[in-house]
């Protein structure tokens, strides 16, 4: 059997380990644009702060990924696909035939089209070379503006003021994390943040970047100007699902897949960020780009092509980050419809971190549908596994949860949750 993977981070590199669990005598090529082997994009922000060295970005030992017998095209852009005669076209102008195909090409960094915007210290975050520019040009007492109130820019932030920089964010909406976090947990981010010296300018926008042949200043809708010596631009990702808008694919805002991972395409899979499934929450088709979910996708796909029948029982948005010591964690849906049966219950709890410690609960009538923990997240794995359950919840366990001490539930969670 012939498979052919066109992408090597997460999805892929766990749909070979599947492919190559269940055949071993497969052939499996592996085409990506990368010219490093997996890495976790997760982690490339905290390689930025120093907080960690590149080799512990990557996700397997050379041994290990020799032992998988993998046949990797590195740099190949793919151009095309032809589902007729099972061929995966490249850029190059080679083309790769299949009897299984798997699309886990991810996304990437939404660019942003303004004056200067092409000045050479104005970046994205999505790969380990941007990571390796950065640092290049990092030094203390640069001044750094962040585009975008996400994440990335969030993370991105954080890894510059730990080398010494000073750091602005510009948000143009009024509040950071605005599809992780609600309004109050936000609010005590942002008091955090701001403590260790990071700079938020919130409800503006950025019309320019300044400079000449360098970025010296970026201007904002208001006629401010911020000096900056490099620019990171993190205003989301796109699906990259361009080279196959032609193929007869199923495409909306990413590659639709059905339970299995299959799309509707003969022996066709997509996983990952580039895919669009379903979320068991929302109960519709979405993209849900995280790790987690392009990890699990990766894995039952290549269960799959190689002759499984697994079912994907669905993504589910989750975030962790951990800024200067706050750790926040951010689970399921956590902006509700404001009308019943939705409701929200939030909590300032005691905590002696010295951190603000905050809990947010999302209830569809008795069922748990989401939470955000701020400060003392030692409850997360809980209330994730409450979600996962799906069930209506007794008046003395939501009484329990509404007190922030969920330990007293594992016995139901043990009698209901496999």
């Amino acid at each position: 059997m012939n498979y052919v993977l066109v992408g090597n981070s997460a999805a892929g590199l766990f749909a070979a380990e599947s492919i190559r669990q269940q055949d071993s005598s497969a052939e499996i090529t592996v085409l990506t644009a990368d010219t490093y082997p997996s890495y976790s994009r997760c982690l490339t922000t905290y390689y930025m702060a120093g907080d960690i060295p590149e080799t512990q970005l990557f996700l397997r030992s050379a041994e290990a990924l020799q032992a998988l017998r993998l046949t990797v095209h590195y740099g190949c852009s793919v151009s095309g696909l032809d589902p007729t005669h099972r061929v995966v076209f490249a850029a190059s102008g080679e083309h790769y035939s299949y009897d299984k195909c798997l699309i886990a090409t991810g996304a990437s960094a939404v660019s942003l089209e303004i004056p200067g915007s092409t000045l050479p210290e104005v970046f994205t975050l999505r790969h380990l070379d941007d990571v390796q520019q950065i640092k290049a040009i990092v030094a203390p007492g640069r001044q750094a503006v962040i585009i975008g109130g996400g994440l990335v820019s969030l993370k991105s932030a954080y890894a510059l003021l730990k080398q010494g920089l000073k750091v602005h964010v510009v948000v143009s909406s009024g509040q950071i994390l605005s599809q992780m976090l609600n309004e109050e947990a936000a609010k005590l981010l942002q008091e955090h943040l701001v403590k260790h010296s990071l700079n938020i300018v919130l409800n503006q926008d950025v019309t320019a970047i300044e400079g000449i042949g360098h970025v010296q200043a970026v201007r904002l809708r208001s006629g401010m100007n911020l000096p900056a010596d490099l620019v990171i631009v993190g205003k989301g990702v796109r699906p990259n699902t361009q080279p196959f808008l032609t193929s007869g694919l199923t495409i909306r805002q990413g590659i639709l897949v059905n339970e299995h991972l299959e799309t509707n395409l003969p022996d066709v899979y997509a996983a990952g960020d580039v895919a669009e499934a379903w979320d068991r929450l929302h109960q519709t088709q979405r993209l849900n780009p995280i790790w987690p979910n392009a990890t699990t996708q990766g894995r039952i796909a290549g269960a799959n092509m190689s002759g499984l029948a697994l079912t994907y029982p669905g993504s589910m948005g989750m975030n962790a980050v951990d800024f200067f010591g706050l750790r926040i964690i951010s689970v399921g849906i956590v902006k509700p419809p404001t009308s019943p049966p939705w409701r929200t219950e939030n909590l300032y709890l005691q905590h002696g971190s010295g951190h603000p410690t905050y809990q947010r609960l999302v209830w569809q009538g008795e069922t748990l549908k989401g939470f955000v923990l701020v400060g003392n997240t030692e409850r997360a794995g809980t209330l994730t596994a409450l979600i996962q359950a799906n069930q209506p919840l007794s008046e003395p366990i939501r009484n329990t949860l509404r007190r922030g001490k969920p330990s007293s539930v594992l016995p139901y969670l043990r009698a209901n949750v496999s």
